[in-house]
């Protein structure tokens, strides 16, 4: 027998609505996202925590970013973040 699902939260719909608002407004965080979660997968780091500190503190990654932002703004398939 499945376990009963909790209740949903009042304010889940609008949440989501307005996570996806913020993200169509600032493409940068999803390729952010996209990029860590891509190496993250590929890598698969024992320790997840070290290897996002370093991976967000890369110096070359807003060049990266600005580069994908401008490739997709052109409608080119762009090499993702690393």
């Amino acid at each position: 027998m499945a376990s009963p699902q909790p209740p949903p939260r009042p304010h889940q719909p609008t949440l989501r609505l307005s996570s996806e608002r913020y993200l169509r407004a600032h493409p940068e965080a999803r390729l952010l996202l996209r990029g860590f979660l891509r190496e993250l997968l590929r890598r698969r780091p024992a320790d997840v925590l070290e290897f996002a500190a370093g991976y967000f503190t890369q110096p070359e990654l807003p060049g990266r970013i600005q580069e994908e932002l401008r490739k997709s703004q052109r409608g080119e398939e762009g090499v993702s973040p690393q």
